[in-house]
């Protein structure tokens, strides 16, 4: 059973479809190493969608609250904002914790835009080398389209 298809699970029937509810709810639990606290089909997948959705807008406040606080004070605010009791006995454990709640509930969302944002001038500059252009990495002020104008033939 992959993550994933858990968190695209859009109802309780189709996470009942996965398999037993022991088997979802310790699947989780084992890719975020954090105890979700449920005990039934309606918590779970409760606790799943709310997971999704704070930590989607959360992302960039969870990654930096223990660069912030103390060990204690970081743990309680990650438990607030995320709404489960977290349990961590260090840094390590607290960073890693975070770090597999983000990678389980953000980056399984692919957005193409911002795909194609990050990717544009990388995969512009390699094609006009094929073209026998090489352009210098333009500063951040520097527009894609005045770095094509100034190379147009």
């Amino acid at each position: 059973m992959k993550t994933a298809v858990v968190l695209q699970a859009n109802n309780i029937k189709e996470l009942k479809l996965l398999g037993s509810y022991f088997e979802v709810k310790n699947h989780i639990e084992k890719d975020l190493g954090i105890k979700l606290g449920s005990r039934g089909w309606n918590s779970l997948f409760d606790k799943i969608n709310a997971l999704k959705q704070l930590t989607a807008e959360n992302k960039s406040h969870l990654s930096s609250i223990c660069d912030e606080y103390s060990f204690k004070e970081s743990k309680n605010i990650i438990s607030k904002t995320i709404g489960i009791k977290l349990k961590a006995k260090s840094w390590n454990d607290l960073r890693s914790k975070v770090e597999n709640i983000i990678i389980v509930f953000c980056n399984n969302v692919f957005d193409p835009y911002e795909y194609y944002e990050k990717t544009k001038f990388k995969k512009f500059k390699n094609s006009s080398k094929l073209e026998g252009i090489d352009i210098k990495a333009p500063s951040e002020a520097d527009s894609l389209e005045s770095v094509i104008e100034k190379y147009k033939r």
